[in-house]
């Protein structure tokens, strides 16, 4: 516990981080079509340089019946959706395991206020 606050922060984020990435995959699945799946839009500002585009993830989703052509999410693809975000959602109670409500919101208004503290810093 004599590690500063930044070192865990790290550690949870590539934890975390690991751990989607392992679900993802185990369902076949990469981040963009995880984000399509949940919403993401042609449109969205988040697709960089050398990813796959939009148009196809969307043919891949579609390929599996996932999606339609425009990017609906079909019936199939909302059980997959359902079956990911139970399994992404068990990766957060394991993180989560331990701590009580009341320690976890004092953490996160704890690091809302640095960040706001910095923010002015900055």
């Amino acid at each position: 516990m004599d590690r500063p606050i930044g070192y865990w922060l790290r550690e949870l984020d590539k934890r975390l981080e690991a751990a989607f990435a392992a679900t993802l995959a185990g369902h076949g699945v990469e981040r963009r079509d995880w984000q399509v799946l949940n919403g993401l839009g042609p449109d969205d500002p988040f697709w960089g340089p050398g990813e796959r585009t939009y148009t196809e993830v969307v043919a891949a989703l579609t390929a599996r019946g996932w999606t339609s052509a425009d990017g609906t999410v079909t019936p199939a693809g909302a059980t997959a959706r359902a079956e990911i975000a139970a399994a992404v959602d068990g990766i957060r109670r394991t993180a989560a395991a331990g701590v009580s409500d009341e320690s976890y919101l004092t953490t996160v208004r704890t690091l809302s206020t640095m960040v706001t503290n910095l923010a002015a810093h900055a």
